[in-house]
């Protein structure tokens, strides 16, 4: 018992906190009933796919918790996108999930959540019109080590995965069918699961890899190139990873300087350790998340005809961007965004076909440049400040 406490990140949050409708509902699995809250957006139509986003709480929490820690429901009523809670397995009254290694009675008792959560996945696709090329999974803690075990046991059925304050625990290499782009989050005070790895300060009793080589692996399983780069450097937030790897995947570590065992721009319960303020990670998972599609061309890009007509260049660039718009093609708005989903540029092309955007005083990393035609985006690109 005492070891599934080192999993209390945050008490459980009381349901009169929440003020938004959930649906909850379950799925029998090695003779248990398994449930799992489902929150929609208002804008959900049922002919339009929508994403869905798995998020897996903590060791000793609950979909409740996690809702109220991540706001991630606030997110999706922002962003169109369905966001799932599934509960994990209850032994005297605490839920944890077997990710490997971890946690407490879930491992003990070999409990299938892989399993569980295929057959959740199934039944929302069935009474939903679930955008299964966009179906993504993150978690925080115990519930970030599950994700990455689903990234390495079933590759083929998740887009994009971003566990949080958290590390990889599996017990058998991970093989995955295909490359998976992964985006890591970690507060480097992190005492429970500590950045540069061993054991924690709680009592869970498990040895916790250090983040950089969890990065690493998959860097190799992802088939990335070179060495990792720094993408991010602002107010003791640091991104490095690789973006050129096989299959439109890419790999991330995002590290903040405050905060602890907690998710970054969240809510901090009674017993948690205070979130981070430098960084808001549902800001940063959705951007990543909307960027990746498991056809592996980028899910914002829907003409990639047009695409290959445009030029930009030069790529990388120290101080002007080029970019030269075909001739006959009506574009509305150009807009730039770093790697934290904040606008940089934007401007309107007036039917101006050769546009100069200067870069100077833009901080060395990656850019996503967007181009619109009458508000619906039609092509992406991105491109390196060196």
């Amino acid at each position: 018992m005492i070891r599934l406490l080192s999993f209390l990140l945050f008490v459980v949050i009381p349901w009169s906190l929440f003020s938004q409708t959930a649906v909850w509902d379950s799925v029998q699995h090695q003779l248990q009933w398994r449930n799992f809250k489902i929150h929609i957006p208002p804008s959900y139509n049922n002919s339009v796919p929508i994403p869905l986003v798995i998020a897996l709480h903590g060791g000793g929490h609950d979909a409740d918790t996690m809702e109220y820690i991540s706001n991630l429901s606030q997110k999706a009523d922002a962003s169109n996108f369905m966001v799932v809670y599934p509960n994990g397995r209850s032994f005297l009254g605490l839920r944890t999930w077997n990710a490997g290694t971890c946690c407490g009675p879930s491992v003990t008792y070999n409990v299938d959540d892989v399993g569980f959560i295929l057959k959740m996945i199934n039944k929302l696709r069935g009474q939903y019109n679930i955008d299964t090329n966009r179906i993504y999974v993150t978690g925080a803690s115990n519930g970030g080590m599950l994700a990455y075990r689903l990234a390495c046991e079933h590759a083929e059925l998740f887009a994009a995965v971003s566990p949080v304050a958290t590390t990889m625990v599996t017990t058998t290499p991970c093989t995955p069918s295909k490359p998976v782009p992964i985006l890591h989050i970690h507060s480097l005070p992190d005492t429970r699961v500590p950045y540069y790895g061993g054991y924690g300060t709680g009592y869970s009793g498990i040895y916790n890899p250090p983040i950089d080589s969890v990065i690493n692996v998959w860097a190799n399983i992802d088939n990335c190139l070179g060495s990792w780069n720094i993408i991010y450097n602002q107010n003791g937030v640091v991104g490095k990873g690789w973006t050129n790897c096989s299959s439109c995947s890419e790999v991330f570590v995002y590290t903040t300087s405050d905060g602890g065992h907690s998710w970054p721009g969240g809510n901090q319960t009674a017993n948690g350790d205070p979130p981070s303020t430098s960084l808001n990670a549902n800001d940063l998972i959705w951007n990543f998340f909307s960027s990746h599609s498991l056809n592996c061309i980028p899910s914002l890009i829907k003409n990639e005809e047009l695409k290959q007509e445009i030029k930009i260049f030069p790529n990388p660039s120290s101080d002007l961007l080029n970019i030269v718009l075909p001739n006959e093609k009506v574009i509305s708005d150009i807009i730039i965004y770093n790697s934290m989903g904040e606008i940089y540029f934007k401007t309107k092309t007036s039917n101006i076909t050769n546009i100069q955007v200067p870069i100077t005083k833009l901080a060395k990393g990656i850019y996503l440049l967007i181009i619109f035609n009458e508000n619906i985006t039609i092509t992406t690109a991105k491109f390196i400040k060196e």
